[in-house]
């Protein structure tokens, strides 16, 4: 469980954690049009990286467009962000809607280095666990999920999925993805879901202890909106610069110009 705390910040200037987390994450969703706009964020993810280097670069799914081709890959993936990951920086994705289209998921994982269409990685008191919300009723990924979350110790356990359990976006809650996943994230205390699918940013207020962001602006924007479960959203270009600590973490909201738009702040509980 977990207590929370943040609320919209403006813009103000990104500040490096200090002393550094555990764990530094970064976390960019529909990346899959290579441009200016993606270099932009990926730019902005080194600058930071530079001075304070990401443990993990995550990509919240449609990583390419139109259709997840793996020969695309260079254009929205390893050149764009060649210099995170030169940075020592270890890369994990998941699947868009996109990245399927063609059948082209289980080549695309595989090119990306990932062991398969879900995945789990330890990070020392965070457990990271990547699932496939293609195919929200697999019964492999469901016993997968279960047993991973009911055999963890960690302190922290954050799940990314590609269709939001929660949104007020334009595409809108995923009913599939939230009939299939959020009971086992309350069951074993997930604290934090990260989504894309939605081009816009928002985070939900805690519901049965568990946080719900959308990060879809890596690379293009759509209108948001507001639900009841809306604490904070807003359509800008932006990624997610997560810190873990032993008793708290931190996710900030930054747009490409190394401005911090929303905070919030998890604590632990005994």
């Amino acid at each position: 469980m977990c207590a929370s705390e943040g609320s919209p910040t403006g813009t103000v200037v990104y500040e490096p954690f200090d002393p550094a987390p555990s764990f530094h994450l970064a976390a960019a969703g529909d990346i899959g049009d290579s441009g200016a706009r993606l270099d932009a964020t990926a730019a902005a993810i080194a600058a930071i990286g530079g001075t304070a280097p990401y443990d993990a670069l995550l990509l919240l799914g449609d990583n390419v467009y139109p259709a997840g081709e793996p020969a695309r890959l260079p254009a929205t993936v390893f050149e764009p962000f060649g210099a995170v990951l030169d940075q020592g920086t270890a890369l994990y994705a998941i699947l868009g809607n996109h990245d399927v289209k063609e059948g082209h998921g289980p080549a695309q994982m595989e090119a990306l280095g990932l062991p398969g269409r879900w995945w789990s990685q330890r990070f020392g008191d965070v457990l990271l666990i990547g699932l496939d919300s293609n195919t929200p009723d697999d019964e492999h990924q469901l016993q997968f999920l279960e047993r991973t979350l009911a055999e963890s110790d960690a302190t922290w356990k954050i799940v990314a999925l590609h269709h939001p359990p929660y949104s007020a976006g334009y595409q809108g809650s995923d009913h599939a993805a939230r009939d299939a996943f959020t009971p086992s994230f309350e069951r074993y205390g997930v604290q934090l879901v990260l989504s894309g699918h939605d081009h816009d940013y928002q985070r939900s207020d805690p519901l049965d202890g568990v946080v719900y962001v959308v990060s879809g602006g890596g690379a293009g924007t759509r209108r948001t909106g507001k639900a009841d479960f809306t604490a904070v959203s807003f359509s800008w270009h932006h990624f997610l610069d997560i810190g873990v600590f032993p008793d708290r973490l931190v996710l900030r909201a930054v747009n490409q110009d190394l401005r911090v738009a929303d905070e919030l702040v998890l604590r632990a509980r005994a």
